[in-house]
């Protein structure tokens, strides 16, 4: 089963949304320097990774571009389905 998933999205109002649904709905641990900002204002991915209970960006755009690459990038309403399935 699948525990950890990229999530892309652009729209600046989309990512709050996100961001605020996630730290509704999950107890993630969020570190330094991942502040509510960084992950609304950045244009790189969102991680979720429920193995380990973390919500981060991936700033490293090798990383990003494997996982372009293989199309494990995915959009918000993707990941709210696969989490409902």
């Amino acid at each position: 089963m699948r525990t950890q998933f990229i999530v892309q999205e652009h729209d600046i109002k989309k990512r709050e949304e996100f961001y605020n649904y996630i730290t509704t709905n999950y107890d993630f641990h969020i570190s330094y320097p991942f502040k509510k900002e960084l992950f609304i204002e950045s244009h790189f991915p969102f991680v979720v990774d429920f193995e380990d209970n973390s919500f981060w960006v991936c700033e490293n755009v090798t990383c990003c571009a494997a996982a372009a690459a293989c199309g494990s990038i995915i959009d918000i309403e993707e990941f709210k389905n696969v989490r409902r399935g």
